[in-house]
């Protein structure tokens, strides 16, 4: 079957799509990477600090970031369920990630690690790899893979349509990342005291926000790309016809 690009138009429409399913089932995502979420913000807060040894703070770092890989691939299994009209069951989505814990925290390192040697070398790398690596959690556990396979097939899916994945994925970390950095800017301005427990509470309720909708745009652009490149509309609805007699 022909390879069909995403479209910058198609992009854009993948994010509004994200945006209603994400804002539809809000709680029931939020609920289903809880515990990996509130794990990350308690680390990164008690432990990201300047006054945390540097080796401990590289463990935390490596922690962090494996539980991340969790919480990714946790809810976004949940936001592939719900775009095949399925509710969110905790229990079931969990059984499929629980056998890949090693698989997706490895997966996790590696990809943070690629891309962030993508910015610090020449930055356009790095943008270049949040494109192409964007599936990896999903791929990982959505259709079971291991490390370097997950890596091949989210290559694979990603790289006719590099443009429209950096619109729909890197422009949603950008604009998440730009409230994140403007948060603690906009409560200096209000006054608010530079040690209140305002301000990680501030940055952790909107980290909390964006946890169900990058999800939901994750499973979204890669269920378009799959069913532009691999028909996967047609094979699932014959999947889902009783056999022949």
């Amino acid at each position: 079957m022909s390879r069909s690009p995403l479209s910058a138009r198609v992009a854009i429409e993948c994010i509004d799509q994200a945006l209603v399913l994400g804002k539809r089932h809000f709680w029931s995502l939020l609920r289903l990477g809880l515990i990996p979420f509130l794990a990350y913000s308690g680390v990164t807060y008690v432990f990201g600090g300047r006054g945390t040894p540097a080796a401990l703070r590289l463990a935390v770092i490596l922690g962090a970031f494996g539980i991340y890989g969790l919480l990714e691939a946790v809810t976004v299994s949940g936001a592939w369920d719900l775009l095949h009209g399925q509710p969110v069951n905790v229990g079931t989505v969990w059984s499929r990630v629980r056998g890949r814990v090693v698989s997706v925290v490895v997966a996790s390192w590696l990809r943070i690690l690629i891309i962030f040697l993508g910015f610090f070398l020449l930055i356009i790398p790095g943008f270049y790899f949040i494109a192409i690596l964007f599936a990896v959690p999903t791929v990982n556990v959505v259709e079971n893979l291991g490390v370097g396979a997950s890596f091949a097939r989210s290559r694979s899916l990603a790289l006719q349509s590099v443009w429209g994945v950096l619109l729909a994925v890197g422009g949603f970390l950008l604009v998440a990342g730009g409230v994140a950095v403007l948060i603690p800017r906009v409560l200096m301005q209000l006054g608010v005291p530079h040690l209140s427990v305002f301000r990680p509470l501030c940055s952790f309720i909107w980290a909390a926000v964006v946890v169900p909708f990058r999800a939901a745009l994750a499973a979204r652009i890669y269920l378009e790309i799959r069913v532009r490149s691999e028909g996967y509309d047609l094979q699932n609805a014959l999947a889902s016809l009783p056999s022949a007699a």
